[in-house]
C-alpha cells in the first residue's frame, strides 16, 4: 500500500478509475465491494475541505458494475492529506503538479522561477498534516534562499542598536542598581562591586541574534539533502562566509520577529521574509498550495518589466479602473488588467491566462473556443480604456513550448472605423526559458507595437 493516492498535473481531468481500480488501487481492497458507492460517498464527504481547498472536483458515473470515478484538478498545485474511507484516518496524500512545466526536476524548476520573480508569491497551507510531507513538502528553500539573500545585504550595513545588558563596575555611575548593591554589599568582598544595567551600542543585539537564529534554519533547509544539489552548490560559498563573519552571534530561539517602523529599509524585507521562513517552517509538513495562475501572471509580469525598460516604457501590474454611478451588488467596483503598459503617448493592455489555449491551436474545441471568448471579451472591456483612438492594441499571454506570437485586427468597419489589434502570444515558461524571454517579448514590442 503506497503513501500516494493519485499525482496530476493541475488543470486537467484524470482518468476515469473503474469499479476494480476503485477498489484495489484507490481504496486497498479494504472497503465491502458490494457498497461500493456507499464507501465513495463516505470518501467525499470525509476529504470535503481538502478536496475544496485545491478545488479539486470529483465525477462519480454510471452505477453497478458500471460505476466510474473520476478527478477534475483546477489552478491549484499541492499536496493534501487523504482519509480513507474503511477507517476514517489519514493514510495517503493526493498531489496536483504543474500542467506546463516539462522539467523533471519540476519543483527545482519553479524554485529558481519563483526566485526571480520580482512579485513574491508564498505557499498557503491548511492545518491538516500530510502523511508523506518529506516527499510533497513545497519548496520552501526558495524562501529561505531569499532570506539568506537579504541577510547577506544586511550584514553589509552592519546595523547597530542600543542592548540593556547586566555588567559590574568597580565605581558607581548612573546605571548603578542601588537595591542590587544593597543587598550584595553586605559581603565586605563587594563592597566595592557595583552592578549596573548598562545601554550599549552594538551589532550583536537581541534582534540580531533572532535573526541569526533564522538564518541557521535557513541554512539547514539549504544544505538538506532534498533540497536539489544545483540550488546547494549555488549556496555553498555564500553560506560559508555569511558563517564565518557572524560566528561571534549567539542564536536566540523566536517564532515571530517584530518589525518596526523605525527600522532601516533593509532590516523590514530582512524581518519580513524572516517571519515568512519561520511560518514556512513549522507549518510544511500540512497540506499546501500555490495558485499557478497568479504564478504566471507574475511570470509574464516580470518578463515585461524586463523588455518594456529597454523601451523606455514603463508598466503598471495590475492597475485597477475604478468604476463610479450606481453599481448592483453583483456589479464590479473595478476593472484589474493583469499589465498595464505605457509606450511614448500611448497605453496597452495585456493579460496572462494560464490555459492551454496556445498548445491547442490546430484542434476544434467549443471549451477552449468558450475560454477564449470570455478571455477576449475581457481583454477588449480593457482596451476601451486604452486613449488612442483607432489603434488599440491588447495582448493575451498563454503559457508555450516556445515564445512567438499570432496578430488578429477585430475592426469595427462602417461603425466608426476603430480597429483592435489583439495579439496572442505563446510564452515559453520555464526556468532557463525565463533568462531569454524578455528579449523575444521586447521584439514583438518593436516589430507589433511601437511601429
Amino acid at each position: 500500500m503506497g503513501k500516494l493516492f493519485y499525482t496530476m498535473p493541475c488543470l486537467s481531468a484524470s482518468k476515469e478509475f473503474s469499479k476494480k481500480e476503485i477498489y484495489e488501487n484507490l481504496f486497498d481492497k479494504k472497503v465491502d465491494k458490494r457498497y461500493l458507492e456507499t464507501a465513495i460517498r463516505r470518501f467525499i464527504d470525509l476529504n470535503r475541505e481538502m478536496l475544496d481547498f485545491l478545488d479539486i472536483r470529483v465525477n462519480i458515473h454510471g452505477a453497478g458494475e458500471h460505476l466510474t470515478l473520476s478527478f477534475d484538478s483546477s489552478k491549484y498545485i499541492g499536496a493534501i492529506p487523504i482519509r480513507m474511507p474503511y477507517d476514517g484516518i489519514v493514510r495517503k496524500d493526493l498531489q496536483i503538479k504543474p500542467k506546463f512545466n516539462k522539467s523533471p526536476n519540476v519543483y527545482s524548476d519553479l524554485t529558481q522561477i519563483l526566485s526571480k520573480l520580482e512579485y513574491s508569491i508564498v505557499p498557503e497551507y491548511s492545518d491538516r498534516q500530510l502523511c508523506n510531507p518529506m516527499q510533497l513538502k513545497p519548496p520552501v528553500y526558495r524562501e529561505a534562499m531569499r532570506y539568506i539573500d537579504l541577510f547577506e545585504s544586511a550584514c553589509r550595513s552592519s546595523w547597530r542598536k542600543f542592548d540593556i545588558r547586566d555588567r559590574t563596575h568597580s565605581y558607581p555611575k548612573s546605571s548603578t542598581n542601588w537595591q542590587k548593591y544593597s543587598i550584595s554589599s553586605a559581603d565586605p568582598r563587594k563592597a566595592l562591586i557595583f552592578p549596573a544595567r548598562d545601554s550599549i551600542l552594538t551589532t550583536n543585539h537581541e534582534e540580531w541574534q533572532k535573526l541569526k537564529y533564522v538564518f541557521d534554519c535557513a541554512c539547514e533547509i539549504i544544505t538538506a539533502t532534498d533540497t536539489p544539489i544545483s540550488i546547494r552548490y549555488q549556496y555553498q560559498q555564500k553560506i560559508r562566509k555569511l558563517e564565518n563573519k557572524i560566528s561571534n552571534v549567539k542564536p536566540k530561539f523566536t517564532k515571530l520577529i517584530a518589525i518596526n517602523s523605525h527600522d532601516p529599509k533593509n532590516i523590514i524585507q530582512l524581518k519580513e521574509q524572516a517571519n515568512v521562513l519561520l511560518k514556512s517552517e513549522r507549518t510544511e509538513c500540512t497540506a499546501w498550495r500555490i495558485d499557478m495562475a497568479e504564478l504566471f501572471e507574475r511570470y509574464v509580469q516580470t518578463i515585461i518589466v524586463q523588455a518594456v525598460r529597454e523601451l523606455s516604457g514603463v508598466v503598471y501590474p495590475n492597475k485597477k479602473v475604478n468604476g463610479e454611478g450606481y453599481i448592483p451588488p453583483w456589479g464590479l467596483k473595478y476593472l484589474e488588467p493583469d499589465i498595464t503598459i505605457r509606450i511614448g503617448n500611448n497605453i496597452y493592455m495585456a493579460d496572462a491566462k494560464y490555459k492551454a489555449n496556445y498548445y491547442a491551436q490546430s484542434k476544434e474545441s467549443e471549451i477552449l473556443k468558450e475560454t477564449h471568448r470570455a478571455d477576449l471579451h475581457q481583454l477588449l472591456a480593457y482596451c476601451s480604456f486604452e486613449p488612442q483612438f483607432s489603434n488599440k492594441i491588447g495582448i493575451l499571454f498563454y503559457p508555450a513550448n516556445k515564445t512567438n506570437y499570432r496578430t488578429i485586427n477585430y475592426s469595427a468597419g462602417s461603425f466608426g472605423g476603430t480597429t483592435n489589434k489583439v495579439i496572442l502570444c505563446g510564452l515559453a515558461f520555464g526556468n532557463k526559458e525565463m533568462d531569454t524571454a524578455y528579449l523575444q517579448i521586447k521584439e514583438l514590442f518593436q516589430n507589433s507595437v511601437v511601429n
